[in-house]
């Protein structure tokens, strides 16, 4: 008898029948190898009751509103059967049937990995909270972060994004504001987890190998977030308005020998000061950040003035208030340092005649030209000043005088003031002496004007600033949110390191919110559970060969970017930077199975001038020349510190010259020169340096492919591997109790379990396995190479070199020194100079100097030189002073290496280097040619036959039509005596 029990939010929902879930459980899709699927998901129906009705809140009674049940909401839900659980996951309401006053339920019922996935939904990683990795942007922090393994959850690697380098002999100059922070690949998957409420087991998230992963900057710009920019801004507006009605800076006593210098404070009320970095006690402006920035002031003027009392019946105006508005910048102590800008002005009621004791005032807005607001130049010292004017100002509201400073770069705590010097001052051009009244009446006489009878009264005004910089600047506090990738959904995160380290996922059965991840070889276990007892024989045992697979090939890919050395890779040889393509032998199908992560590859470059090998994410402008771009999110292995024979200048704001013989070392292989670990799918056609000072490179085929993903396709793909379906007696314990990591025991073998399909309790169910055939367990192996193009290591071949900058044109990979091509897919290194090819698919090695190619499908080997090729094509060239025209090399004694064929040997050519490596060579001597005539042959690469012979069969070789060996080290001197060939001497 089974019994079942379904739970709904805690609640025991009455079931009139059985559900007949029909339950299947999946670990993977072997035809699609990088699908993850949650462990379970159903539709189930649930037919109406008064507790389920009264669950649902009665939903399905359309008019009714006030149901508190939410669809849209998840509810937790347990599924019994003989009191073991065989659901505990997440159920959503889908459907109200009604059919003859019958209701029936639609529900969906999700396992929690699924939901997991789920649970992320379209969250990008810019909405994790990073703030706990804020940190000061200098020297001593990037320093600090050095270490390896890596003790911070962020690190400071030398990558390059625009810097264009020094010459050989110059000492490469590195800012601090040039090193931009990667956090840890672990860190973002701590905080995805955290934010969604999920934890996780895994010893491979936990590893030393993982957690020094990282994740680097990619945007175009280290860019202040909005908040940082708010938080460095201020603006103090609107002067407070006294209870007279008349905004009034300072009422002056008239002193003639007096000048006054205040700050402009109080009355000035705060538009916007998010930080408090404006005070309006005092007036102070301090900076919280270091940093370039614009600060502008206005102060709308009115003079105010009053007549002296009597005796006289009337008096004139003669005298200015003028001085200067200034932004003065001073210490973090108040010590003065300079000014930074300053305006003049001039207040004064032009020739106002007025009564005894009257005032005047200047024009509140006057339109320009206004006598009563001027610009003032002020001569002779402070206390000793002269008027001139400089004429009208020319505002269109000509008594608000403007200051501003633009682009000036501030520390952080230094005060910045808005300050006003002025002076009461006569009117020079009626000659009077300075200290003179400034009053005037009839007959020359001079009045002294009352006390307090001069003011300057402030009308309108604001003191704010504005960021100029869009980037930090040494010593800036980092908002770390600026070093996230942009447009990145965390799901898709976490499902290309999914797919990077062939994870499998699963819930550790004890906490739904706990997911086991590890790598698919770490995931499965050597626990057995023997099912022998529960296969149904009497049921149809299914065996599916490999061969059912639709993939011929699988690709394993990083993603397109279009940065300069990844689109140069990329045309250059047809492929993704680190891809690996897998084929498997099968004459059904031909399609091909892709496996592409969100993360683009990141190619580190080398210089010839130094042995420092750096991650390089730039372009070209039509120029040549480096600029800044975005680029797709990378991931790149931190390594720490590297020595370097050639020192380079780390500079900040100390102005200390600092020579470091390290380097910050990050890239897709953890070492330029030695790697052991490489996070490319494959070994790259060529790597973007070269064997430099000394430094010979040994090449790791330790990388994604062979380290987590090709056991796996191995034993998918191999012949005696097998899908096995058949049926068997599963108890809500076994469900209960299922675990996809061991392995399982029938008919007499070991199988692994794929799927449990449509599980019912009251039926038998349809599983499906794989058959263990277990594949090699590989072992990386390295390999030293030298530049060349045939060297193996296991089953890929080994990268060429090229070197630094080069250009890239028509599939052209090109140094940028001395190099004229004209053609497609052609290869020069870097250190290649004076090369000019007109033709296609030539290849121009390290140091070969003075070449030139008219051509196709030419090798000029390392270290050649003065080499000339015309109207020749497919010649591998080892030896300097060559010039071949139609394929003949001209001069006595000349040799050539042949590894085409057929070949035809002409007089101009004495010996031939023949190279078998690519297959068989028929080398063909001329059928007549000068008596006396001597080839000499040699065989100096022998993993094929090499024939002599000619053209036509006549003339023989010693009496026989060829001569053949495959012997390496072979050679032959042959000469021709008028009608056949003789061998003179064989070694």
């Amino acid at each position: 008898m089974v019994k079942e029990e379904l739970y709904i939010g805690n609640e025991r929902v009455e079931l009139l029948g059985s559900l007949e879930p029909n339950l299947t459980f999946n670990i993977s899709d072997i035809k699609n190898p990088d699908k993850r699927k949650s462990d379970y998901s159903k539709s189930i129906s649930l037919p109406g009751s008064k507790k389920i009705n009264k669950l649902f809140e009665h939903i399905f009674e359309v008019n009714i509103d006030l149901q508190t049940f939410n669809p849209n909401l998840k509810t937790d839900v347990l599924y019994l059967v003989n009191g073991e659980t065989i659901i505990d996951g997440y159920l959503q309401l889908k459907e109200i049937k009604i059919i003859d006053e019958l209701i029936s339920y639609e529900v969906t019922i999700i396992g929690r990995v699924g939901n997991f996935i789920n649970e992320l939904g379209n969250k990008e990683l810019t909405d994790l909270d990073m703030s706990s990795l804020n940190h000061t942007y200098d020297k001593a922090t990037q320093v600090a972060t050095w270490n390896y393994p890596l003790t911070t959850d962020y690190v400071y690697p030398m990558i390059n994004y625009d810097i264009n380098y020094g010459g050989q002999g110059f000492s490469e100059q590195w800012d601090v504001e040039d090193l931009f922070p990667a956090i840890t690949a672990k860190k973002y998957i701590d905080e995805i987890f955290a934010d969604a409420g999920y934890t996780y087991d895994s010893d491979f998230f936990d590893s030393q190998y993982f957690e020094n992963l990282i994740i680097p900057f990619s945007s175009k710009n280290f860019a202040l977030t909005e908040t940082v920019i708010n938080n460095r801004i201020f603006n103090a507006n609107t002067p407070e308005i006294q209870a007279t009605g008349v905004p009034e800076l300072y009422a002056l006593e008239y002193n003639d020998n007096t000048s006054y210098d205040d700050d402009i404070i109080n009355n000035i009320v705060e538009v916007y000061d998010t930080s408090n970095i404006h005070s309006i006690v005092t007036g102070i402006y301090t900076p919280n950040q270091n940093g370039f920035y614009n600060i502008e002031a206005m102060l709308q003027l009115q003079g105010e003035f009053t007549a002296p009392s009597t005796p006289a019946a009337s008096y004139t105006l003669l005298g200015y208030i003028q001085g200067y508005i200034e932004i003065n910048k001073y210490t973090s102590g108040g010590v003065f340092i300079n000014t930074l800008d300053q305006v003049s002005f001039g207040v004064s009621k032009y020739n106002a005649s007025v009564a005894p004791s009257a005032t005047v005032t200047t024009l509140a807005a006057p339109t320009t030209p206004s006598q009563d607001y001027i610009y003032m130049a002020i001569t002779g010292g402070s206390n000793t000043t002269d008027i001139t004017s400089l004429g009208n100002n020319n505002n269109s509201i000509c008594n608000k005088y403007n200051i501003n400073v633009s682009n000036i770069y501030l520390s952080a705590n230094e005060q910045i003031k808005l300050e006003i010097k002025y002076a009461v001052r006569k009117e020079t051009a009626f000659g009077y002496s300075y200290g003179s009244p400034c009053w005037y009446v009839s007959a020359g006489v001079l009045r002294n004007g009352p006390v307090n009878g001069y003011k300057l009264n402030i009308l309108d005004g604001y003191f704010k600033n504005s960021v100029v910089n869009s980037g930090y600047t040494d010593g800036n506090t980092i908002d770390m949110s600026s070093s996230i990738p942009l447009k990145v959904k965390q799901r898709d995160y976490f499902m290309s390191l999914v797919k990077m380290f062939n994870l499998y996922v699963q819930s550790d059965g004890q906490n739904d919110k706990n997911l086991l991840i590890e790598p698919r070889d770490d995931f499965f276990t050597n626990d057995i559970v023997d099912w022998t007892q529960k296969l149904d024989n009497s049921k149809e045992v299914t065996y599916l060969p490999m061969g059912a697979l639709d993939s011929k090939d699988y690709l394993y890919t990083y993603k397109q970017d279009k940065d300069y050395y990844n689109k140069l890779y990329e045309e250059t040889w047809s492929e993704i930077y680190g891809q690996r393509k897998y084929g498997i032998t099968n004459d059904f199908i031909k399609n091909e199975f892709k496996t592409e992560i969100i993360f683009s590859p990141t190619p580190s470059v080398g210089q010839a001038w130094y042995d420092r090998v750096i991650p390089t994410i730039i372009k070209y402008d039509d120029k040549n020349g480096v600029q800044r771009t975005e680029s797709n999110i990378r991931i790149l292995q931190w390594s720490g510190l590297k020595n370097t024979q050639q020192c380079w200048d780390y500079t900040d704001n100390s102005g200390v010259f600092d020579l470091r013989t390290t380097y910050p070392y990050a890239g897709m292989y953890n070492d330029p020169y030695t790697p052991t670990e490489d996070i490319g799918f494959g070994l790259t056609r060529e790597i973007y340096w070269a064997d430099v000072f000394n430094n010979s490179i040994t090449i790791s085929n330790n990388n994604l492919f062979n380290k987590y993903h090709k056991k796996f396709i191995e034993e998918i793909t191999d012949v005696n591997s097998k899908i096995v379906r058949g049926y068997f007696r599963l108890t809500p314990s076994d469900i209960k109790n299922i675990s996809f990591r061991k392995q399982f025991r029938f008919n007499n073998a070991y199988f692994r379990l794929n799927k449990i399909e449509n599980y019912n309790p009251s039926e038998l169910t349809m599983c499906e396995f794989l058959k263990i055939k277990d594949a090699e367990i590989f072992v990386p192996t390295d390999t030293l190479i030298n530049g060349a193009v045939d060297i193996k290591i296991g089953a890929e071949a080994s990268p060429t070199f090229s070197q630094a900058s080069a250009r890239l044109h028509n599939g052209n990979s090109q140094g940028n020194r001395n190099h004229t091509v004209s053609g497609d897919n052609n290869y020069i290194s870097r250190s290649a100079t004076n090369v000019d090819i007109k033709g296609n698919s030539n290849k121009v090695y390290s140091n070969a100097l003075n070449v030139t190619i008219q051509g196709d499908d030419n090798v000029i080997k390392s270290g050649v030189s003065n080499v000339n090729l015309i109207n020749t094509n497919g010649l591998i060239i080892s030896q300097s002073n060559t010039t071949v025209v139609n394929n003949s090399i001209l001069g006595s004694g000349s040799l050539i290496e042949v590894s085409t064929s057929p070949y035809t040997a002409t007089e101009e050519i004495l010996t031939y280097l023949v190279d078998t490596s690519g297959g068989n060579i028929e080398l063909y001597l001329p059928d007549t040619t000068e008596i006396g005539q001597t080839f000499d042959i040699k065989l100096i690469e022998a993993s094929n036959t090499l024939n002599i012979t000619t053209a036509s069969g006549t003339p023989r070789i010693d009496g026989a039509a060829n001569k053949a060996t495959s012997n390496l080290y072979d050679s032959f001197s042959i000469r021709f005596d008028g009608v056949d060939y003789q061998i003179i001497s064989k070694n």
